[in-house]
């Protein structure tokens, strides 16, 4: 793609003899006298300024050098106000366009997140900003009112998109970037760690559609609870649609996994010994569940405390990896080391045949417990009959002799788990490691009390430290 960055003649011939770094310096001094501020004015930005980095330096740099070159306006020295273009683009982009270099974009853009096989999708206002400096860890860019406006609005997702000189992407949440900008005024900082590839577009994907679904349906969900109540006192029941409000396809998926939760805890005591859980997630959408609905890591937190010992296998057949984008896979994975970090020994499966399998915990005995698949909100058995019960002991020892991750450590299995999946595992490790020093709402911060973002934290952080700390420890903390 040809560069679109002009020299700025102008204000290299105004420049004349005097050095980069003398200019600076003079820069710096004039700062200093308006504000009593020190300016970290450099050689460096001015080389960049000449060169068409930067075509609107902040205010403070803008009239600094007005006053050193004897004008009036910046646009005599060669400077123009890209952001006061502010109009959205003509049509939107798509999400995924963020994770590569483009042309210098609209101020505003709108950004649709794509949908899934429940996901809906959605729209995010994204406001770009260059990048003032850079840090190692750290990118500085500067807001201006309209964009505070404009992130600040109740009625729109909204996005801050730093865009650096090699028009990497890096992006903070709206609301948390307004919110820190309001009690600070001038530089803003984004983290590097928030540079936009499949780790971080996974995040926004699942984050931003599950929220917006159960928030959009939290009404009806609240309405639907007497329902749920009635059936709790069933020791086997089937959801019925028709029985509680209208709702969209990912509301009805959590209501059904809420119920099945519940079902579990309630009926864990009556099976016996340490429990193998059969999940039927196959697809990152799916599996993204169990980083971001409330009700899970909860569920997980309860179960922890009560086994010493435990596995949860999943199937995923390998046509669902090739049929999975990069970013989905990138969030199984985290939905496995979830688990590890909560002690919980994953094993896996490619077998086609056992994904028809219906979910169930199984020790001496076996509860079933399905959401996905079903053919009502969800299907519960407090104990399954003898017949079932042998079908899933014999499922349970094949997966087991057989599992893709058959490994004696927690890195092991997640490493073998990554292979299976293409996720390259020295780079996931790398960035889990970066974005566990600022966690993850930065990156999109969810607004329904259904959503959160324990899990996603928790399992980013166990494996930036998985040389540290196994399951038990970790999950302690």
């Amino acid at each position: 793609m040809a560069d679109d960055r002009k020299p700025n003649e102008l204000l290299r011939r105004a420049r004349g003899s005097m050095s980069q770094d003398l200019l600076a310096e003079k820069v710096n001094e004039v700062i200093y006298h308006a504000t009593g501020r020190t300016a970290e004015m450099t050689s460096k930005t001015i080389s960049d300024y000449e060169r068409g980095w930067y075509a609107w330096p902040r205010d403070d740099v803008r009239s600094a050098l007005c006053q050193i070159f004897d004008v009036e306006t910046p646009e005599e020295l060669g400077f123009h106000d890209t952001r006061m273009r502010r109009a959205y683009a003509r049509a939107p982009v798509d999400l995924l366009a963020l994770a590569e270099e483009r042309r210098r974009p609209s101020a505003i853009e709108r950004v649709t997140v794509p949908g899934g096989r429940s996901y809906f999708g959605a729209e995010i206002s994204a406001h770009y900003s260059a990048v003032e400096h850079q840090q190692t860890n750290l990118l500085l860019v500067e807001p201006d009112a309209e964009m505070l406006a404009g992130l600040g609005r109740p009625d729109r997702r909204t996005l801050v998109v730093a865009v650096d000189r090699d028009r990497r992407h890096y992006v903070v949440d709206g609301r948390r970037f307004m919110d820190r900008a309001s009690r600070s005024d001038g530089l803003q900082a984004v983290p590097a760690a928030n540079v936009v590839d499949d780790l971080s577009l996974g995040i926004i994907w699942a984050t931003t559609n599950a929220d917006a679904a159960l928030l959009a349906d939290d009404a009806q969900l609240e309405r639907s609870q007497a329902y749920v109540a009635h059936q709790e006192a069933q020791r086997d029941s089937r959801g019925d649609v028709d029985e509680v409000p209208a709702l969209n396809r990912v509301a009805s998926l959590w209501l059904g996994s809420y119920f099945c939760s519940r079902h579990i805890v309630r009926h864990l005591d009556a099976i016996g010994g340490d429990p193998l859980f059969w999940t039927r997630e196959q697809r990152g959408e799916e599996a993204a569940a169990w980083l971001l609905w409330a009700h899970k890591f909860d569920y997980l937190r309860g179960t922890w405390r009560r086994f010493s010992t435990m596995r949860r296998a999943f199937c995923i057949p390998e046509s669902e990896v090739k049929e999975s984008a990069g970013y989905e896979r990138v969030l199984f994975l985290l939905a496995m080391a979830l688990m590890e970090a909560f002690d919980i020994q994953i094993e896996l499966s490619g077998e086609p045949d056992h994904a028809r399998v219906e979910g169930f915990v199984l020790a001496d005995q076996a509860i079933v417990a399905n959401w996905l698949g079903s053919p009502g909100l969800w299907s519960v058995e407090a104990s399954a009959s003898p017949a079932r019960v042998s079908t899933y002991r014999q499922l349970a020892g094949q997966v087991a002799g057989e599992s893709l991750t058959s490994q004696p450590t927690p890195l092991g299995r997640l490493a073998a788990a990554a292979e299976y999946l293409g996720v390259p595992w020295e780079w996931f490790r790398r960035r889990c490691t970066e974005l566990a020093a600022v966690g993850v709402d930065d990156i999109c911060h969810p607004r329904s009390r259904l959503v959160s973002t324990r899990g996603l934290n928790t399992a980013i952080s166990y494996i930036a430290h998985l040389d540290v700390l196994e399951g038990d420890d970790f999950a302690r903390r």
